[in-house]
């Protein structure tokens, strides 16, 4: 067993703090203020001032999401005396954000009166990154940087089960390229990836934040519009039709023009996921086979749009 003596101790404290990128706090029930280790100020992006805070300025520093479920935790250890492990976010004064891992336990408290906690808090901010990086990875296209058909899948069944709880609408796009084979024949590869990419920036500046746009195929892309109908969902393409008639290849200095077939289906409570993407894919094909002199869009009745 190693023995320390009492002077190594504060500098053993402050090499794990600093290594192990963790702070330590305590909150002191009796006057309800809550005092942080150096490295726990350094997490916060703060400097120590005037020695302890106020329970309410420490949680005013986390995420506006996250203070309550904090102060549920602070609250279960001094009152009910449970220890606690929970994540959250640390708004520092600058603007940015850091991941932490949160735990606290209480101390022994005496006559039934509330105890205080002591706890540590452990900077993931790097670990939450790669993880969010690694995630970014496994659910986008490489080539484009739309979402994957994985990740669209997970989007829509949350979107449709959304729809059967509270009565919303939300629209599904299937869009293909025409004559895609053509633009590689003609230019090659490298220009048919440019193409890819400019119609993904495209329909993302046609489309709202909450919209998604996913390449599912060669040319083939699916869109989730939510709180959005069928017939409202045709609005965006047209948008997305106009830019694409010239599309701008700046590293060939050619402009080609693009056109699109697609299939709109809405998300019907009560059909599967599956259903909803043959009805736009049966709808797209209906548009191929009627033609491609522009974008053609069946939204459940026939009805054919095409572009001037």
């Amino acid at each position: 067993m190693i023995e320390l003596g009492r002077n190594a101790l504060p500098d053993l404290i402050a090499m794990i703090e600093q290594t192990g990128q963790m702070g330590y706090w305590q909150l002191h029930a009796c006057s309800d203020r809550i005092s942080w280790s150096p490295q726990a100020y350094r997490i916060h992006g703060r400097h120590p001032a005037g020695g302890d805070i106020s329970r309410h300025d420490a949680l005013a520093c986390l995420h506006a999401d996250d203070r309550a479920r904090v102060e549920d935790c602070l609250r279960a250890a001094t009152e009910a005396r449970e220890n606690f492990e929970t994540n959250a976010r640390i708004m520092r004064p600058d603007g940015s954000m850091r991941y932490v891992k949160m735990a606290g336990r209480p101390l022994k408290g005496s006559n039934g009166e509330a105890a205080d906690v002591i706890g540590i808090l452990v900077d993931v901010s790097e670990f939450k990154r790669t993880e969010n990086k690694l995630r970014r990875l496994a659910e986008t296209d490489p080539l484009t940087g739309a979402a994957n058909v994985r990740r669209f899948e997970a989007i829509a069944l949350a979107e449709l089960r959304r729809t059967a709880r509270f009565g919303k609408q939300a629209s599904i796009a299937i869009i293909d390229i025409d004559r895609f084979k053509e633009i590689n024949d003609t230019f090659g590869h490298l220009v048919g990836d440019e193409v890819l990419r400019k119609f993904v920036q495209t329909m993302r500046g046609a489309l709202r934040e909450v919209d998604v746009v996913a390449r599912i195929g060669g040319d083939e892309f699916a869109i989730m519009l939510p709180e959005t109908t069928a017939a409202e969902a045709a609005i965006p393409l047209d948008r997305i039709a106009a830019v694409s008639r010239s599309l701008k290849v700046e590293s060939e200095n050619l402009t080609i023009c693009l056109t699109f077939s697609s299939g709109i289906s809405a998300l019907t409570p009560g059909l599967d996921l599956r259903e909803v993407l043959r009805s736009a894919d049966s709808l797209l094909y209906q548009a191929k086979k009627a033609g491609t002199s522009g974008v053609e869009t069946f939204t459940g009745e026939l009805r054919k749009r095409v572009s001037s």
